[in-house]
């Protein structure tokens, strides 16, 4: 890679730095992992070896930096000995305990039947949402619906199921649960 290349990429890495670590967080799972690995990048721009000029410079930093990311889990896995691995195994699953398994079936149940009382349409967009991840724009377009539309429905639906799902006493914050690309 040129000097000037280089430098480029430098350059977009340092002014961007914040909008690539966001992009980046997703892969890493953290805000420490992408920043190191965009850190490992900034270092290994230096011997990077690309004979034309980059067209897009955010993905192909990206790309770099999303191979980092990789090449660290790997050695951290790596670096995990047996004998680390052992106590893990031993300690006792909450999450395994029968009342719970019981108590999550019902909640399942519950939410079958609290679904059932959504109209077909309501329904759909939500199961297309929020269990086949589809894009907002992929449901609109499905649908041959507005994007507004469908951001209605979705918002009308949550608030429906949260609704009558929600135990006596308890309250739950006006809160969506995870990112959603749009």
């Amino acid at each position: 890679m040129s000097d000037t290349s280089r430098s480029q990429l430098r350059h977009i890495l340092a002014s961007r730095y914040t909008y690539l670590v966001r992009r980046l967080e997703r892969v890493t799972g953290s805000k420490d992992g992408a920043a190191d690995a965009l850190h490992e990048t900034w270092l290994r721009l230096e011997s990077a070896n690309v004979s034309t000029q980059v067209a897009n410079a955010d993905a192909y930093i990206l790309g770099m930096a999303n191979n980092v990311a990789i090449d660290q889990h790997r050695r951290e896995r790596r670096h995990t000995h047996e004998d680390d691995a052992d106590p893990q195994f031993e300690q006792h699953d909450e999450l395994a305990d029968p009342e719970r398994i019981v108590a999550a079936r019902r909640k399942v149940d519950d939410l079958k039947e609290v679904l059932r009382g959504l109209t077909p349409r309501r329904r759909a967009i939500l199961l297309a949402a929020r269990v086949d991840g589809q894009l907002n724009r992929e449901i609109a377009e499905r649908f041959g619906i507005s994007l507004r539309l469908v951001e209605s429905e979705l918002s009308a639906a949550m608030k429906y199921c949260l609704q009558r799902m929600q135990d006596p006493g308890e309250s739950f914050p006006d809160s969506r649960s995870g990112p959603r690309k749009f």
